[in-house]
């Protein structure tokens, strides 16, 4: 797909507002000149992130879905007093994540609110951005342009007692709309492929006890909203990120959850959930049952049962495992040996695979002529002298790459229910293997890296102390799980 054409096809599913099937997006791509089949076209489809699939083979993009929605914002005490509103993770999951909050376009009669910046402490400043996650909020942060100066590295991923927040001045709702402190604004997606959002203010800030009719029917909203991640939790698990769990919650509730009368999940999470809350899972958070650690396998992905991880494919042909490397990854080796002078693609593929992997029949050729062929065509652009950023980046994440690819490995190999396994351990795994990747597809060369080198380092230092502090747990119950294949004959 060239260019253009992807371009095309991108604004289409980021405008497209009406329900549509496979045949209607066959004649996209055809308006573009790309000839595919429909069996394509449902895949591309099906993992698309900006689509929703529907019944009967029809599907609705996220513009669609969320396009003339409502959604209601709580100013904190912090704010008001500043005449100001962050958007941080209130618009969740409303919004195009991939417009940083901080450029969000907020509109109240019509009148694009000016941006303000506000200052709060680094408390308040995280519960802005608990729905990404509490490890991730400190980066968040420190990405709003109000705080360029703020280097995070310099302080072991700490922020300071008080930082900078852009936001939207709300002087005028103040002034025209009569915003009181405790009162509620609630928000209608404009355009959610432009990040408008439209603001009208709702009285409720007298109603400190939910009482009358108006109150009756906001808690109705919470106990909705209580029972439909527990749904979710059932259905879908912990998902990809919290994001993507308020995500299908949202989408399948739209009618019950996007009304006049509604709260915020930050509302709910902090006053009024009784059976869910923040938990941790592995490195990260995800919403799931109070008090209970999420588990790496569930009815959710049941299915997965006989694999450590849906997005690493190890094959079983009955004869044993193949122990598999993306063609992706694979572009990194060959990079990393012509980093370091070298030329002998043999040695390589025994640098890639484990020291007792056993070759099925045909594959160690197939390996030889894959890796010939990816040197052959990188030994004639590789530039050395460019190189001596991510050199020593992709080096370092291939190595922590196969320690970790090699544990999950013997995890597969052991053909035995996930369950079975230390949870926690297992998703930190998964989880590790999942950041590797990602840090390793977002750069081939110097430039790719820019500034970023210290900071991929110092978080591959972390995941390195991470993986140290689960491999020992995992190995036990792998020797477990061969032990008890024995059975003692009499």
């Amino acid at each position: 797909m060239n260019i253009q054409a992807q371009a095309y096809v991108e604004k289409y599913l980021r405008t497209y507002r009406d329900v549509f099937t496979v045949r209607d997006m066959l004649k996209v791509f055809s308006s573009v000149g790309i000839r595919t089949s429909l069996k394509d076209v449902r895949d591309f489809l099906e993992h698309n992130s900006l689509v929703f699939s529907l019944e009967n083979d029809t599907y609705i993009t996220q513009a669609g879905a969320f396009t003339g929605v409502l959604f209601s914002i709580k100013p904190t005490g912090a704010e008001y007093d500043q005449n100001i509103i962050v958007a941080g993770d209130r618009c969740m999951p409303f919004v195009d994540s991939e417009i940083g909050c901080h450029s969000l376009a907020f509109f109240y009669e019509d009148k694009k609110l000016p941006q303000k910046i506000g200052k709060f402490n680094s408390d308040d400043a995280i519960d802005m951005f608990m729905l990404y996650g509490e490890e991730y909020a400190p980066q968040y942060i420190a990405s709003d342009p109000a705080n360029e100066s703020l280097n995070l590295l310099l302080n072991s991923f700490e922020l300071p007692n008080e930082v900078s927040l852009t936001g939207v001045d709300i002087s005028e709702l103040i002034k025209k709309g009569d915003l009181q402190k405790g009162d509620r604004i609630l928000c209608y997606v404009r355009d959610w492929n432009l990040g408008y959002v439209d603001m009208v203010v709702v009285h409720d800030g007298h109603n400190l006890f939910d009482c009358g009719a108006e109150g009756d029917a906001k808690l109705d909203w919470y106990e909705k909203l209580e029972s439909f991640c527990l749904e979710e939790f059932e259905n879908e698990g912990p998902c990809a990120a919290i994001e993507e769990q308020l995500t299908y919650i949202f989408f399948m509730h739209r009618k019950e959850l996007c009304v006049p009368i509604c709260g915020s999940v930050e509302e709910y999470i902090k006053r009024y959930a009784k059976k869910v809350g923040m938990q941790e899972f592995g490195v990260e958070t995800r919403l799931w049952y109070k008090g209970q650690s999420v588990p790496a396998v569930g009815k959710w992905n049941m299915h997965l049962q006989n694999s450590a991880d849906s997005s690493v494919s190890y094959s079983y042909d009955g004869e044993g495992c193949y122990y598999t490397v993306s063609p992706d990854i694979l572009d990194h080796y060959v990079l990393d040996m012509l980093y370091h002078h070298k030329t002998d693609v043999k040695e390589l593929m025994h640098q890639i695979y484990p020291d007792d992997y056993v070759f099925h029949l045909g594959e160690k050729g197939l390996v030889m002529m894959n890796l010939t062929d990816r040197n052959e065509k990188f030994r004639l652009i590789y530039n050395w002298f460019a190189d001596q950023t991510a050199g020593p980046i992709r080096e370092s994440a291939l190595e922590l790459y196969k320690k970790v690819n090699e544990l999950m490995f013997e995890v597969e190999k052991c053909y035995g229910g996930l369950s079975d396994f230390p949870q926690q351990e297992l998703v930190i795994l998964t989880q590790l293997y999942n950041h590797i990747i990602r840090i390793l597809q977002s750069f081939m060369t110097d430039a790719d890296i820019g500034d970023e080198s210290e900071a991929i380092l110092a978080s591959l230092d972390g995941m390195r102390c991470n993986f140290e502090g689960i491999q020992d747990v995992i190995l036990g119950a792998i020797d477990e799980c061969r032990c008890n294949r024995f059975k003692v004959v009499r």
